[in-house]
């Protein structure tokens, strides 16, 4: 597999689905980064607990088995709390104990600042995108509505197509400022990059 050496591609695309699944609506987009950065945190603090020289290479699975079973508790408390999240959007929470984010922070050569970076970046990202397709697919922010009567949101706009277009905009106006010279792409470099997968 071509290896991302550009952590911003790494959130983008190997955190892709919970990004597009859990952007339905901001509220959504908190409750799936909030899941995820305490299962990636505790993920974290279980690896630096667990004696990898004992279980060699099997300590992956320690961790990912971890991370979906968090993933799974954060699943069922989000059906009790948060009904209407986990209607469109539970399947989304549960992806969110695979995502790299959760373990690639586990590495040795990974340090917090820069796993804590990374989590910055998709919450920003997830919530960039969940603002937009809230406002124009449905017309409303944290379940307000906006439009006045007679005006109808871009329906099309708030389903999957609604997502991929949002944040494949969001990827190209990055993209652009990156060329002009007005990111600094050091500031997104990850720790051991080229080694993660």
């Amino acid at each position: 597999m071509f290896k991302f050496n550009n952590m911003v591609e790494q959130v983008f695309l190997l955190g892709l689905l919970p990004i597009l699944g859990g952007s339905r609506n901001v509220l959504t987009a908190v409750i799936v980064t909030v899941v995820l950065v305490i299962i990636a945190l505790l993920s974290r603090l279980i690896s630096r607990l667990i004696k990898t020289e004992v279980l060699a290479d099997a300590h992956w699975i320690f961790i990912l088995a971890f991370g979906i079973s968090l993933a799974y508790v954060a699943y069922l408390a989000t059906a009790y709390l948060y009904p209407e999240v986990y209607q469109y959007s539970g399947l989304y929470i549960l992806l969110v104990g695979v995502t790299p984010l959760t373990y690639i922070g586990c590495k040795d050569n990974v340090s917090f600042s820069n796993l804590w970076k990374k989590i910055n970046i998709f919450f920003v990202t997830i919530l960039i995108v969940a603002f937009f397709r809230e406002l124009i697919g449905f017309g409303s922010i944290l379940g307000i509505e906006l439009l006045e009567v007679g005006y109808a949101p871009l329906s099309i706009l708030g389903k999957s197509a609604g997502s991929f277009v949002f944040l494949g905009s969001l990827w190209i106006l990055f993209r652009f400022l990156a060329i002009k010279g007005k990111v600094n792409l050091d500031y997104f470099e990850l720790e051991g990059a080229e080694l993660n997968e």
